[in-house]
């Protein structure tokens, strides 16, 4: 790519174009969404349900040990969900390095994540404070408006990761964690991306060390931090390994999930033009293959022969993995994954992870002892329902209005 590419931005212009309009599209990363969205969904219902429910899905998967597993394990859709946020937004600053322009402009970049971001954010906790508290809480706003009042303003600010009175978001979604963890690497993007763009791998080193450096720390030092939050958290009863744990996911820890997200984004520019031919399309195929059985190793076997650094598996093993659908053009991969229902639901991903943990647990409030096989599809239909509202009417005309 050259400065004479006729798809290339105009230095003249501000860059307020999206990801999509600045680089093309890449066709299996909504399949990606829906994979990460749908396997957080169903380990949050499996582990919620799973002992409080005569529940038919959970015992089907405990019939099948690989398929309970990966659902157990469901977390890692975090993992991926990462993955994905590094790997898109830094495009456009690598697209205007090879074309010779100067980086995109920061203000644009933090304005296509508000109109992103904020909107069905905010509308959820609306929803979440005003109706979902009050029916599966109903005394708590009488009983400690204080500090049900600090949680509304801290989840507000995107602070509520930062102390454990507010890290579990009220207990009604646990999942907004994350939205934490992705608006502060939103701040510093602007900052790390050149760095990324300069040096790639250096920068993945330095991400490597700055992950494991964080983890170490928070288990074995910064005691005046867990001292601290061990006093703010004494009436809840928080234990020193819950504000330990609390520490060690904080964003630091999640640098090299960024970091490989990025490398894989800068693989797809590089190979894009390059898709494979015969037999070739066959290599990422394998790769992923191996990919997926090396994660069900790990998560059969645990990483204990990996000691303090068995945290690292994981994303290397999922990175490699979506590396090899995302990366490497091979049309036998991506369409499989960029198949229709999948990108529909990867395309309101974002709206059905705000909601899918507190209709959960308003699922399992109104229809207690509804534990049929259907009991799991109803809920999932239910969530994709809001979310696709969501998304119509309250996340469009904000991506329609900033072309983001």
């Amino acid at each position: 790519m050259s400065a004479a590419d006729p798809n290339a931005p105009s230095p003249a212009a501000p860059a307020v174009e999206s990801v999509r309009a600045e680089v093309g599209d890449v066709p299996a990363i909504e399949g990606m969404r829906g994979i990460a969205v749908l396997w957080v969904m169903v380990f949050h219902y499996v582990v919620v349900r799973d002992g409080k429910f005569d529940d038919a899905f959970v015992a089907f998967l405990k019939d099948w040990p690989a398929l309970d597993a990966f659902a157990r394990n469901g977390y890692l859709g975090v993992d991926l969900f990462f993955l994905i946020t590094g790997f898109l937004l830094t495009l456009p600053w690598f697209r205007h390095a090879d074309a010779g322009l100067p980086p995109p402009d920061w203000r644009s970049f933090y304005a296509r994540r508000a109109r992103r971001i904020l909107p069905a954010y905010y509308v959820q906790l609306v929803f979440l404070f005003f109706v979902v508290l009050p029916i599966l809480l109903p005394k708590i706003w009488m009983q400690s408006t204080p500090f049900v009042a600090g949680n509304l303003g801290a989840h507000f600010l995107f602070l509520h990761y930062t102390s454990p009175l507010t890290s579990s978001s009220m207990t009604v979604n646990g999942a907004l964690w994350t939205l934490a963890i992705e608006m502060q690497y939103y701040l510093l993007l602007p900052l790390v991306a050149p760095l990324f763009v300069r040096w790639p791998w250096r920068s993945l080193v330095a991400a490597f060390v700055i992950a494991a450096g964080w983890r170490w720390l928070a288990w074995h030092d910064l005691d005046f931090l867990a001292r601290l939050y061990l006093k703010l958290g004494a009436k809840a009863g928080v234990t020193e390994k819950e504000v330990r744990h609390l520490i060690a996911t904080q964003l630091p820890a999640w640098s090299l999930h960024f970091a490989l997200g990025i490398l894989a984004g800068r693989a797809w520019m590089l190979r894009r033009n390059r898709p494979g031919r015969g037999l070739a399309q066959g290599v990422p195929v394998a790769v992923f293959t191996l990919a997926v059985l090396a994660l069900f190793a790990i998560l059969r076997n645990g990483t204990a022969f990996l000691g303090e650094m068995g945290w690292a598996a994981f994303p290397v093993v999922l990175a490699v993995a979506f590396g090899a659908v995302v990366s490497w053009p091979s049309e036998w991969l991506s369409k499989s994954v960029a198949n229709r229902p999948l990108a529909r639901v990867g395309r309101i991903s974002y709206s059905a992870y705000l909601y899918h943990l507190p209709v959960l647990l308003l699922f399992n409030y109104f229809l207690p002892g509804f534990g049929a096989l259907t009991a799991f599809a109803l809920w999932v239909a239910l969530v994709l329902g809001i979310a696709a509202v969501s998304f119509r009417f309250v996340e469009g005309p904000y991506l329609a209005r900033g072309r983001g």
